[in-house]
């Protein structure tokens, strides 16, 4: 499992292990190294990049069989940006002698946290429900994260209030799973969101 940072890695690997519980316990392995992401990399500069991210995934498979390789990178736009970039991501590593998956939230992960809004609440006791977008699109809220950290504030609450952190993302997911939100139609839509379950079927 490669990642952006260390949240998104938690959170791909708890969402997945809930997803598919017959992979085996521990089998989930997120490296902090080699990074791999693409958006923002010229095409003519993919295929060094690919390379380094071979050498080190090769280096790995000698230690543990490999089954497949999950890429997490943030589309930083709204739906249906995440269709490129899965495919730019899978198109760079396709040489890879192993199944590459892309993990790809648009806007950021954050915007699939408003899909389930009593996972948020449940972080902490002070956050608002962030059901604003209840029966909506979610796939289409621009700068997420910011968006999210307005939508557990209350009204009038004091100053030293505190706000959603990326650092809470693990927690949300841990909620998402205890709740069992995975299993139920969620409470709003995301295309993203539906690929990234479409995808983890392929493990």
């Amino acid at each position: 499992m490669l990642g952006e940072d260390d949240n998104d890695r938690q959170v791909v690997c708890i969402l997945v292990s809930a997803l598919r519980p017959d992979l085996p316990k521990g089998s989930l392995k997120p490296l902090r190294k080699p990074m791999a992401l693409v958006r923002k990399v010229p095409l003519d500069r993919i295929p060094s990049q690919t390379t380094r991210v071979s050498a080190v995934l090769r280096a790995q498979a000698v230690r543990s069989p490999i089954r497949a390789v999950l890429m997490h990178e943030d589309a930083d736009d709204v739906e249906p940006a995440h269709q490129a970039l899965i495919k730019k991501v899978e198109d760079a590593f396709r040489s890879l002698p192993w199944p590459v998956l892309a993990v790809v939230p648009a806007w950021e992960t954050e915007a699939w946290w408003f899909l389930f809004p009593t996972a948020v609440r449940a972080v902490h006791r002070s956050w608002r429900l962030p059901d604003q977008y209840t029966g909506k699109d979610v796939g289409k809220i621009r700068n997420a994260k910011e968006q999210l950290r307005k939508a557990v504030r209350p009204a009038g609450v004091r100053v030293n209030f505190r706000s959603y952190e990326v650092s809470d993302s693990p927690r949300v997911a841990e909620e998402i799973v205890v709740q069992r939100l995975l299993f139920q139609p969620p409470a709003a839509r995301s295309a993203s969101w539906q690929v990234f379950l479409d995808k983890v079927k392929m493990i």
